[in-house]
């Protein structure tokens, strides 16, 4: 009798702390849902569409590289048109 009543206390306490698990994991996937809605409502705001985020994040990048590229370019230029101004060599 004593071994039944102890399996049935330790299949509550697994019962409850599984029941408390799921709650969390409940608790944690609600937070995300709301979480990723609202970078979602961002992406929208800012005229991205969430969908295609990792095309408009390949293009921005592509976008600053050719814009880093052109100051660079631009900086260049201008250096060595003040060369003669400035006497180093």
């Amino acid at each position: 009798m004593d071994d039944r009543r102890q399996r049935l206390d330790q299949a509550t306490r697994r019962r409850d702390q599984l029941r408390a698990g799921v709650a969390r994991t409940k608790g944690r996937l609600d937070r995300a849902r709301a979480e990723l809605a609202e970078v979602e409502k961002e992406c929208l705001e800012k005229g991205v569409d969430p969908d295609k985020l990792d095309t408009t994040i390949t293009r921005l990048t592509e976008r600053y590289d050719q814009e880093l590229d052109q100051l660079e370019t631009s900086m260049a230029e201008a250096e060595k048109a003040l060369q003669p101004f400035i006497g180093e060599d």
